[in-house]
């Protein structure tokens, strides 16, 4: 072996010591363009956190940003398991409630692992933006010339992209949206062309159809934006690039509204969220008013703990109006967040989700670098708000991303807190 290939495999396995963990989680999220592939990474970091605890048990108890993450989790995770002896159909709500302890065992993982090194955490952040940046860039290519590049056909009014046959991209695109802006924020004085990316963003999460991705990136964009105006170092640049790119989104958004058909008709019936009219109200809402009557009217029925997670297809039928839309069809969650937890898991549930902003805020406050910190609590506000209606809060992919989210952010948090207490103070 010569000089160069000895250095180039030293080098490869100084990389791939040092970046393993921020790879796996990055594979997640690859593996949310697929129906399950993002399982196995996560599966792994459970098996690995699961694996700390063991052999240091009292790490949890000893250091405070775990314990606030334990918290958090058990916020979430104890209605789950308090509904489940109610659970209309035990088997299906069993097999969400203990599986859902991987989360809290890969989020051990991933906050030990990536808060070691602050460069792990910007890796992560470079590879989502990338990530993000190719889905969207190839998405716009299927729109544009019929296929993606792995060949995936562009249908009607339903860009996919690299998540064919799934109409999900925009979803994940704009949750992990904040990451994107933090990256051009972090690089805009040396790059100023990078601006420019967030175009394919916004034209793909609009091409999609989807309101409630619509909302998310509406979400994430006014929280970086209060987030600029308030800790930028240069508040007059920040808002001249901020209006710059708040231009040119709405020409592209104006021309695709006035040329694409499907994004004006949808545009024209979503303005009927203003209408007093029932019907039109329940056009633009794409027929929900009654799955959230419904869920309502299970809540009502089954205040305390609910009706188990993942059980409101099983008694739909059963709470629905017999004339209404979905009554035969029947539909797996209420599509709206507040209303799927306050169903399944009752009061306490809601008492959970209320309380699960106590850790994730107290952490903020506490922290030393609040303008480190806080561009990782955007996306976890946007995962938690209360009236999220796209997939379904307890599912497998809505969990997962939460989680990751969470995981990332107490990881932020933790470098920060070590970093401080390693720093010498003066005398």
């Amino acid at each position: 072996m010569n000089t160069i290939e000895k250095n180039t495999f030293q080098a490869a396995i100084s990389f791939s010591k040092k970046y393993w963990a921020s790879v796996l989680i990055l594979l997640a999220i690859i593996g949310f363009t697929s129906k399950a592939l993002y399982n196995y990474p996560i599966a792994l970091m459970a098996i690995l956190g699961f694996y700390k605890l063991i052999v240091s048990p009292k790490t949890i108890v000893q250091d405070p940003v775990l314990k606030l993450f334990s918290l958090s989790f058990l916020c979430l995770w104890l209605p789950l398991l308090i509904s489940l002896p109610d659970a209309v159909n035990t088997e299906h709500s069993a097999h969400t409630v203990f599986p859902y302890l991987r989360f809290f065992f890969a989020g051990i993982f991933i906050i030990q692992e990536v808060s070691k090194d602050d460069d792990r955490l910007k890796f992560i952040t470079v590879g989502i933006f990338f990530i993000v940046f190719f889905w969207c860039i190839d998405a716009s290519i299927q729109f544009l010339f019929g296929n993606n590049l792995l060949g995936y056909p562009y249908q009607q009014g339903h860009i996919t992209g690299m998540f064919h046959p799934r109409n999900t991209i925009s979803h994940i695109c704009s949750i992990l949206s904040a990451f994107c802006f933090m990256h051009i924020y972090i690089n805009f004085n040396k790059k100023k062309w990078m601006l420019i990316s967030i175009a394919p963003l916004v034209f793909v999460v609009l091409l999609s159809g989807r309101r409630a991705a619509w909302i998310m990136l509406i979400l994430s964009s006014v929280g970086f934006l209060w987030y600029g105006l308030n800790f930028a170092a240069n508040k007059k640049n920040f808002l001249k690039a901020s209006g710059s790119v708040a231009i040119i989104c709405l020409m592209l958004i104006a021309a695709t509204i006035v040329f694409h058909k499907p994004t004006n008709d949808r545009f024209n019936v979503t303005l009927g969220l203003f209408s007093n009219d029932y019907k039109t109200i329940d056009t633009a809402t794409a027929s929900r008013l009654p799955l959230w009557e419904t869920a309502l009217t299970i809540f009502k029925q089954n205040p305390i703990n609910g009706i188990g997670p993942r059980g409101y297809r099983h008694v739909y039928t059963k709470y629905s109006d017999p004339d209404d839309y979905w009554h035969k069809l029947t539909q797996t969650h209420p599509h709206l967040l507040l209303l799927e937890i306050m169903a399944e898991t009752g009061l306490l549930g809601l008492i959970g989700y209320i309380l699960i902003f106590y850790p994730l805020i107290i952490l903020a406050k506490l922290n030393p670098l609040k303008i480190e910190l806080l561009p990782f609590l955007i996306p976890v506000f946007v995962a938690l708000f209360p009236f999220n209606a796209h997939m379904a809060f307890y599912g497998s992919i809505w969990s997962s991303v939460t989680w990751l989210l969470i995981s990332l952010y107490f990881a932020k948090a933790k470098h920060i807190f070590d970093a401080s207490r390693q720093k010498p103070h003066p005398e």
